[in-house]
């Protein structure tokens, strides 16, 4: 009998002794040693978001602990609307999932609409990178009509017609007398590349200093103007939005929502993860983010497709930009609706 209950005492030992020392591996074994983490973008391929966020989805996995793996997945559509929809209400907040934004998603949000199924202020955010102001493109055989409207209209292309560059255009026509029209609708910069460089639009904007000066050599485009307001030290001779504006500079309201509408130079390309994700795991992401960002090859990739005067952004700077930014008056949004009203770009809701 003592027998018997020795060798089931004994067994019991064994059992609690193995799963205590599991317990104990497990605890000191980094949370994502042989785990995947998916990577959501909010765009198409080819884009400055896509172009982002594959940069850091390649070195982040570096400066986490546990080395975990990374799949990427492009989920466009809505100007980001459609992977912040499913991000906010399908995604479990176990950091096994992280989404690459942009400025457009904040943007849908504040602009509002019963197709908008998240608020972007309920997300963890990781980090961002801020590329330098976007550049104004403009074909050379269409400047001659580009402020004589007696003229053809030069035509605008875009992808959603919402952009924050496609503010500095509206204001351009309202102020500076340009000759626009806008044709929104392409799925995104790769085949708005095409488009200007064949013809089929005149005017476009992007961030991509290689891409500009790609369609500079071809002779295809000048460079009208930058949105950055200390502009582009890769650009020397571009002049800012501001000073082409110069005495005609609008203020008060109409320069208030200008500035709701382009956005502060901060809010461009952020890393988030679902709400809800616990908050050790939260600082894991942001340290490997920050770490990754002082890496010199990420720093000479960043310089090789963005150009000179990209940077990080801090978590807790973008915390407090995207809640400044969702905070204009109403007074101002009604206001930009009436521009993009007058001027036929899209209105209300965003579509999805």
């Amino acid at each position: 009998m003592s027998t018997r209950i020795s060798t089931s005492l004994l067994t019991c030992c064994t059992v609690f002794l193995s799963a205590l020392t599991a317990t104990l591996y497990a605890a000191d074994q980094p949370f994502y040693e042989g785990k995947t983490i998916r990577f959501i973008i909010a765009s198409g391929p080819g884009g400055g978001t896509d172009t982002a966020g594959r940069l850091v989805a390649r070195y982040l996995p570096k400066y986490l602990a546990g080395n975990p793996k990374i799949i990427v997945q492009n989920m466009p559509g809505g100007g980001g609307t459609i992977a912040n929809n499913y991000f906010a209400n399908e995604v479990k907040p176990d950091g096994l999932t992280i989404m690459q934004d942009s400025s457009s998603g904040v943007a849908n949000f504040a602009r509002g609409g019963s197709t908008i199924k998240y608020d972007p202020r309920k997300l963890k955010l990781i980090g961002g990178v801020a590329r330098p102001g976007s550049l104004l493109l403009i074909r050379n055989d269409a400047q001659a009509r580009f402020t004589n409207r007696s003229a053809k209209p030069v035509v605008v292309g875009d992808t959603d017609g919402i952009r924050n560059w496609i503010a500095m255009t509206v204001w351009g026509a309202e102020y500076l007398g340009w000759n626009l029209r806008w044709i929104y609708g392409y799925p995104g910069s790769r085949e708005l590349q095409l488009a200007i460089r064949q013809g089929e639009i005149d005017m476009w904007a992007t961030q991509n200093a290689k891409l500009v000066n790609d369609l500079k050599r071809e002779g295809v485009v000048q460079v009208v103007v930058t949105e950055e307001d200390h502009g582009r030290e890769d650009f020397p001779d571009v002049p800012t939005f501001i000073e082409l504006l110069g005495a005609k500079k609008p203020t008060g309201l109409a320069w208030q929502a200008y500035l709701a509408w382009a956005g502060a130079s901060e809010l461009d390309k952020f890393l988030v993860a679902p709400e809800g994700t616990p908050d050790h795991l939260v600082k894991s992401l942001r340290d490997a983010f920050t770490k990754a960002m002082k890496d010199p090859e990420v720093d000479k990739e960043g310089d090789k497709f963005f150009g000179d005067g990209w940077k990080a952004i801090a978590a807790e700077k973008l915390e407090t930009v995207i809640r400044e930014h969702i905070a204009i008056p109403k007074e101002a949004k009604d206001l930009i609706t009436k521009m993009r009203q007058k001027y036929g770009l899209p209105i209300g809701e965003a579509k999805s």
